[in-house]
């Protein structure tokens, strides 16, 4: 669907297009007609009912590498540039991504600008630290509609793993016991991507099983939601994702876990 990553820097003011070899597959996955609209509002929009504007949806997440429970802290370069270190869950250094969070445009943004014929909603996906200023930024979209919703995952710095692992996916309306397939050809392995090393060209050939209605406890209440099991099998091995759906909030909470043998979680904390 779109073989561009965008980078939106909020505190720098400008945004920088990553050329990136990936390619999303959209096969069974249904697009809403596009709806011609006057407003300079995304075409894609009309029909949301979980990213619509003006709401967004901060979450809670934390790490596990090994015997090690972490978050991650972005780390300004005097050229300008930023990288990242792992830090202990608990930090409190200002630089530390305490949380994540997820805001659709309403109006009609950089990718749609770049290229008109992308169908997705498009949204930013914020690396906030504690005190929910964004301290990193990503552009990218999401497909909802009445048949399925399906959501390009966080991807920069240390979550860039969940590239390989299966995008939050989930048909509508919902059928336990009901399966279906996406797969998503990565390609060659691009310079800037770290987290993991494979040889030649690399294909995720998804399935997805619904499971059943469970209650979760979350930050803002008890809900019920929908588990979605994901499976991605690769040449390099494979990677899951536990997904937990509810028709309000969308995907409440997501447990990846990746290729390179980290767990990563994510939890919904607030609706802003």
């Amino acid at each position: 669907m779109a073989p561009n990553l965008f980078r939106v820097c909020l505190l720098c003011l400008f945004a920088v297009i990553l050329s990136v070899p990936v390619l999303a597959q959209e096969k069974d996955i249904y697009v809403e007609p596009k709806l011609v609209n006057d407003k300079g509002i995304n075409p894609f929009n009309y029909d949301n009912k979980v990213f619509v504007d003006n709401k967004t949806y901060v979450f809670d997440y934390f790490i596990v590498k090994g015997n090690d429970t972490l978050k991650y802290a972005i780390v300004p370069q005097a050229d300008g540039t930023k990288t990242w270190k792992y830090v202990p869950q608990n930090d409190k250094d200002s630089n530390t991504v305490s949380y994540l969070g997820i805001k659709t445009l309403g109006k009609i943004g950089p990718i749609v600008m770049e290229n008109p014929n992308y169908k997705q909603t498009e949204v930013f996906l914020y690396h906030y630290n504690a005190k929910l200023k964004p301290l990193e930024t990503e552009l990218t979209g999401v497909i909802e509609n009445k048949a399925n919703v399906w959501l390009h995952p966080f991807r920069f710095h240390a979550l860039e793993i969940l590239q390989l692992s299966p995008f939050p996916y989930i048909k509508l309306p919902v059928r336990v016991g009901s399966t279906y397939l996406w797969n998503l050809d990565i390609g060659e392995k691009w310079p800037e991507f770290r987290a993991f090393d494979w040889k030649g060209k690399l294909t995720l050939n998804c399935k997805y099983v619904v499971k059943g209605t469970e209650k979760l406890a979350l930050p803002i209440r008890t809900i019920q939601a929908t588990k979605v099991e994901g499976i991605a099998e690769t040449a390099s091995g494979q990677s899951s994702l536990i997904s937990y759906y509810n028709k309000q909030f969308g995907f409440v909470k997501l447990v990846y876990k990746n290729l390179d043998g980290s767990t990563i979680t994510m939890t919904l904390k607030k609706v802003d």
